[in-house]
């Protein structure tokens, strides 16, 4: 279908043909067995998720009826914020993806660039005005654990200003975190992937080999789908340089692109055991699609119900060479012994600068135990 598509021709009966392929998948899937790993634990009480936080701040955003309340927990009993109507905070982050996807693409005028550029700081100054503004007193100077909701799932918080330079980890859910907040499971494998289609995905793999010698990799054809399975199954740490596909239409057939197909949310459901921690410098890979209850579909939901403790991806589309650096930084910090929000939040301070690396930088976020 994509060489059709290339080569100006008609996809009709390709497309045909993919509509077919994934209902047959999601009949199948529907009669596999389960791995038993969905699990109905006790609700956490208060002081559980005290003692977890340590130093850092919980903070539950919440829809009423319109209305934006956030729940704070940060060292002493919760506390209930009014904040205001989501409806203006959606058209705020509307300008931020807006904003950040023109940047992006890196093919606008300097007029046009610098137009962009006021208008992501503007429209993040209101959005930290609504969300965290009423919030400074209590989470001043802490380390931040978020909890979204709605569409908020989808902001790049590090480019919010009470947010710049501070380790951030974003949530489906509290008790999601306090579970994947557990203590890191024993050191393990490293693996490394490059798939195709990316001019600077091979080069940013090997950049990686350096910091990690040991490391595991696949590289050009021999990263495909089985492949990449296999490595990702019960790796400690994991890092995929690949095209990222998010499917609103069909969250489960959300997707990295490799060197024989898509991996898909179905591919991941197969592994045993996800990454601990697995970073993926692609586009839109961060992103879920926000079911009644807040309940979330995509790669994100499904690598944390089969075990990845942490996830940094993008939730918008990135400019693949404006990443290396940001990458290179970010795996430093890891190797350093920081805690994945950290290591992201300092690395994503060394590309404050503007431009393109800027605009990559902030489409980051940290998901889950951080």
């Amino acid at each position: 279908m994509q060489d059709a598509a290339r080569a100006g021709k008609d996809t009709t009966a390709y497309l045909a043909r993919e509509a077919a392929l994934e209902g047959a998948v999601r009949r199948r899937a529907l009669q596999v067995r389960g791995l038993g790993l969905y699990r109905a634990d006790p609700a956490p009480a208060v002081a559980d998720y005290q003692a977890a936080l340590g130093d850092r701040c919980l903070v539950e955003l919440i829809d009423v009826g319109g209305m934006l309340h956030a729940v704070v927990l940060a060292g002493g009993p919760p506390r209930l914020h009014r904040l205001g109507p989501m409806s203006t905070a959606e058209p705020e982050l509307d300008s931020i993806r807006f904003s950040l996807r023109r940047l992006a693409l890196g093919r606008s005028s300097a007029t046009s660039r610098r137009a962009a550029e006021a208008a992501l700081a503007h429209a993040a100054r209101s959005l930290d005005e609504l969300l965290l503004g009423p919030l400074k007193a209590p989470t001043e100077g802490r380390p931040l654990v978020i909890v979204p909701t709605g569409v908020l799932h989808a902001v790049p918080w590090s480019l919010l200003p009470s947010c710049g330079g501070r380790p951030v980890t974003v949530a489906p859910s509290a008790a999601l975190w306090l579970r994947a907040d557990a203590p890191p499971r024993r050191p393990g494998r490293t693996v490394l992937v490059a798939g195709p289609g990316l001019p600077d995905a091979a080069r940013e793999v090997e950049e990686l080999q350096a910091l990690y010698p040991g490391a595991e990799c696949l590289i050009g054809d021999s990263a495909t789908v089985d492949a990449a399975k296999a490595l990702l199954d019960g790796a400690e740490l994991a890092h995929v340089a690949a095209h990222g596909r998010f499917r609103a239409d069909n969250p489960l057939f959300s997707s990295i692109e490799l060197a024989d197909g898509p991996l898909t949310v179905y591919d991941l459901e197969g592994l045993r055991r996800a990454p601990a921690t697995l970073v993926l410098s692609a586009c839109d890979s961060g992103l879920s699609e926000v079911c009644p209850g807040d309940e979330l579909m995509g790669l994100a939901s499904a690598l944390f119900a089969l075990g990845t403790r942490t996830l940094i991806a993008s939730v918008v589309p990135v400019a693949d060479a404006a990443v290396r650096p940001l990458m290179a930084a970010l795996h430093e910090g890891l190797r350093q012994g920081r805690r994945p929000a950290a290591a992201l939040a300092s690395a994503q301070a060394e590309q404050s600068g503007g431009g393109d690396g800027r605009a990559a930088s902030a489409s980051f976020v940290c998901f889950g135990a951080g």
